[in-house]
């Protein structure tokens, strides 16, 4: 839906935009899987054929569908994982949310990083007092990198 935010697509230029984007390492998207999303999010009232081409279906983003991708989009700014694949989507369309939504958004995304940044240095301190291998440490460590880095990306953005 994100992607529809910046134009009416067809399922294969949409797989287009996502291949130039490099999403196939972020999440397995294949062409079949793309096609029933385009189906499952038009009978959800999200998105709608535009019915500009005789051959295939040209899809918009509906009101209903800016609203559940503004939903969407602040769920995964209050959410903390093992990985940045779900912010990355979070900022690369945060364009939906107006100023003050993203600055709210902003704000809880970076108390989250603060709770979870604190707690992942303690364990890494208590990891090092026991005298862990570093193979123990390592993930730890990659969560510390991940969490500059987010914070990084938010003062900027």
């Amino acid at each position: 839906m994100g992607i529809l935010t910046r134009g009416e697509k067809n399922a294969y230029d949409i797989l287009k935009v996502v291949d130039q984007m490099n999403m196939k390492y972020w999440l397995p998207i294949g062409a079949t899987t793309l096609y029933e999303t385009c189906i499952r999010l038009q009978k959800k009232g999200y998105i709608e054929d535009t019915g500009e081409a005789e051959n295939k279906a040209v899809y918009c983003i509906t009101d209903k569908g800016r609203k559940e991708l503004k939903k969407s989009i602040c769920e995964l700014f209050e959410r903390v994982d093992y990985d940045s694949v779900w912010f990355c989507l979070a900022v690369i369309f945060a364009d939906v949310l107006s100023k003050k939504e993203l600055a709210e958004e902003k704000k809880k995304r970076q108390a989250l990083l603060d709770e979870y940044e604190a707690g992942t240095k303690a364990n890494k301190e208590k990891l090092i007092a026991a005298k862990a291998p570093y193979s123990s440490i390592c993930a730890i460590d990659r969560m510390i990198y991940i969490i500059e880095m987010e914070k990084e990306t938010l003062k900027n953005m």
